[in-house]
This record gives structure tokens, sequence and C-alpha cells, in this order.
């Protein structure tokens, strides 16, 4: 009862704020907050199950697209040593949405990685890709992050997640360390193109005969149309690994600024 109070309250008072058109003030007050009082209130979110700011994806939606993604790909979703890679973990919400698609179409066996420095943006993103960002921003750590897998109804034992830099964790030690031998569903959700290039060249060695690449931050704040972001990173990818074909799968965008990529090796590659 006093969850469903206090998330009421809570959305009554967002709703508020949005009669008075001040939600760019309320989000960026959050924003400004230091990561302490971030978390604090991430918790308090967390447990009144009110997620407004920190689901930054349409579950529902996000979940059927994963389970069209692995029915896509068939039998290399159930290959031995067949892999979700996950880059920008935030609270959890996608990772948990690809746990239950998994567990939903029988590829029980599918492991899931995570990748994110739970610690934010790192210093210099306020001057990069059209310096939108700054230092801190969308920061979780890993109490947050699984106590919110909690609530889901993740088994949290099921999920691998990787704390740090991806300069500093995304390497062939960590690949050989944690035995990655197959990328089969790739969810990039680390907004920078620098982030995402390292992600993406992480990703290269364990691709197998198919993949499907998600960027969940494709457009977000026009960055596609502008070159930047997440799609900079992608075409400079293609670019230098002819090896591979992409193909654009319209059928599994989830949300407006999304996109989904079917990548597949060439024969002769």
């Amino acid at each position: 009862m006093t969850q469903t109070l206090s998330a009421r309250f809570l959305g009554g008072a967002v709703r508020l704020v949005d009669v008075l058109h001040l939600r760019w003030m309320l989000t960026g007050i959050v924003h400004a907050l230091p990561p302490p009082l971030r978390l604090r209130l991430g918790r308090f979110q967390v447990r009144v199950a009110y997620m407004h700011g920190l689901a930054l994806v349409p579950e529902q939606e996000l979940q059927r697209s994963y389970q069209a993604a692995l029915a896509l790909l068939g039998d290399d979703a159930t290959a031995p040593g067949a892999t979700y890679l996950e880059f920008g973990v935030f609270v959890g919400t996608s990772m948990s949405c690809m746990y239950h698609a998994a567990t939903r179409s029988g590829h029980t066996g599918l492991r899931l990685v995570g990748f994110d420095s739970f610690q934010g943006m790192p210093e210099g993103v306020e001057r990069v890709d059209d310096q939108v960002w700054h230092p801190g921003m969308l920061h979780s750590d890993l109490a947050l992050t699984h106590q919110n897998m909690q609530r889901l109804g993740v088994e949290t034992s099921r999920i691998e997640l990787v704390p740090g830099w991806f300069e500093d964790t995304l390497s062939e030690d960590t690949r050989q360390r944690l035995g990655i031998r197959t990328a089969t569903v790739v969810m990039f959700d680390c907004v920078l193109s620098t982030s995402a290039r390292l992600a993406l060249d992480f990703c290269t060695p364990v691709i197998g005969d198919r993949a499907i690449f998600y960027f969940d931050d494709w457009n977000v704040r026009d960055l596609a149309d502008k070159h930047l972001g997440e799609r900079a990173a992608f075409d400079e990818w293609r670019a230098e690994h002819p090896e591979f074909t992409t193909e654009e799968l319209p059928a599994l965008q989830y949300a407006d600024e999304a996109v989904a990529f079917l990548v597949s090796r060439n024969a002769t590659a």
C-alpha cells in the first residue's frame, strides 16, 4: 500500500511538472545531483516501483523485439557458447528484457554478459558528439542495478556484469577470461561514438555467421542525422570490415531512436 501511494504521489508530481512545462528543469536538476544523491533517488524509485527516468527503454516492445531476434537467428541463438552482450547496462532494464525473452523462447542456455563503468559517463564527454553530455550522467552502481533486475524478476546469478571503463575492460584478456566465443545478439547502449567503437572492436573476433546488433541511442538528440554517436562508430566499423554484410531490420525497431541490424559474415571471409 505504501509503495502504491508513493508511486501515485510521484506520478502526480511529474504530471504537474508536465502541465507546467517544467520537465526540462526537473530533468536538469536530477542530472545535476551528485552521484550519491542520484543513487539514493534511484533506490527510492526502485523501492516504490516508480521508474520514471530510470527505465529508459519501452520494456514490452524491447522484449518482443528480442524474442523476434532470437527466432530470426534460429539455431545460431542456441549454439554452444552463444552469448548476449550488452554495452551500457545502466540499471539493467534492457538486460532484464533479454533475460525474459530468452526464458520465454526456451533459450535458457544463452549467456548474458553486460559491461558498464557503473560510474556514469566519463570525463571529457562534454567535448564530443555535439556536446550534449556531461560526466556522471546515467550513473548507477552494481547494487542499484541488481536491485532493479531483482524487481523485474531476474535471477541475477545468471547475469555476468563487468564493471569498469571500456578502455580497461574491453580487451582480449577479458574475452579469454569470460570464455566469450560467439556473440549472437549485441546491445550497444553506450551513446558515445568512442565507447561504441570500443564495443564493436571487442565483438568483432567473436561474431559468428550471423548476429543481430541493436543500437539503442542511434538517433537520440538527432546524432545519427549529424553522423555522430553510435552511427559514426558503426559506419566507421563497417568501412573497415568488408568481411561483414549488414542489413537494417525495421521489424525489430522498438523505439524511435533505436535501430537493429543483421550482421552476416561473408561466405568468402
